[in-house]
């Protein structure tokens, strides 16, 4: 196990229990989430064949708020957490990433359904279209940032493990990291047999809430002094 030294231990303690609710709420959602039908768009089909729609997407939502105030907290942690840029940019980018998508999951869960209840696809669909467009527009602000940070930060503690790691865990986060650009790859480009990936966000984000944890356990031990 490496020895992990931090700024401020309070705020990798708080950060990496944070984190790992957080990751639970979202794989907990992500279950129970319908295939991808083809492309960004939310179809009112979709949506009217699941009732659980707006619950499903209240607890990705949740989760993804708390994935902010979780990697926030740990990028401001420090120390062995971004010794190296790459460790640093990886949180950061989770961190400004996630902040967008959030906005993915709330539209979902609190318009979207709540719009093909009231006939808005057919009644208005400039509306719509137009919820169907922002969501979207955060989509592509945030979900690559998001995963372009999970996939550094396992590609780094596969390079030279510093969260104290093991190794089959470690090449397990750089697998399921990988594999979760698969929906947003199949979607935008028209392979929509790629779209089930997106159920490998459940063991990624798994992943990166047992790297929360690790981190808490970590700074839960005694440390004598913070590193300067």
């Amino acid at each position: 196990m490496t020895n992990l030294a931090f700024r401020d231990v309070g705020a990798a303690r708080a950060g990496g229990y944070v984190l790992t609710v957080a990751t639970v709420l979202v794989a907990l959602g992500l279950l129970f989430h319908p295939v991808p039908a083809g492309g960004f768009e939310e179809r009112p089909s979709v949506l009217q064949n699941t009732p659980w729609w707006g619950p499903i997407h209240v607890a990705i939502a949740a989760g993804f708020v708390l994935c902010v105030l979780g990697t926030l907290l740990l990028l401001v942690a420090g120390g062995s957490l971004t010794r190296r840029w790459g460790l640093a940019l990886a949180w950061g980018a989770m961190t400004v990433g996630m902040t967008f998508f959030t906005g993915v999951a709330l539209i979902n869960g609190w318009v979207m359904h709540f719009l093909v209840a009231r006939g808005a696809p057919a009644m208005d669909p400039v509306l719509y279209d137009a919820f169907n467009r922002l969501l979207i527009g955060y989509g592509w602000l945030g979900n690559p940032l998001f995963l372009l940070g999970l996939t550094t930060l396992a590609a780094l503690e596969v390079r030279d493990p510093s969260l104290g790691l093991q190794r089959p865990v470690a090449w397990a986060g750089l697998l399921f990291s990988v594999l979760a650009w698969g929906r947003a790859i199949g979607s935008a480009t028209g392979l929509y047999f790629l779209e089930p990936l997106i159920f490998a966000n459940v063991p990624a984000f798994l992943w990166l809430g047992y790297v929360g944890l690790t981190i808490a356990r970590a700074a839960a031990r005694p440390h004598p002094s913070p590193t300067p």
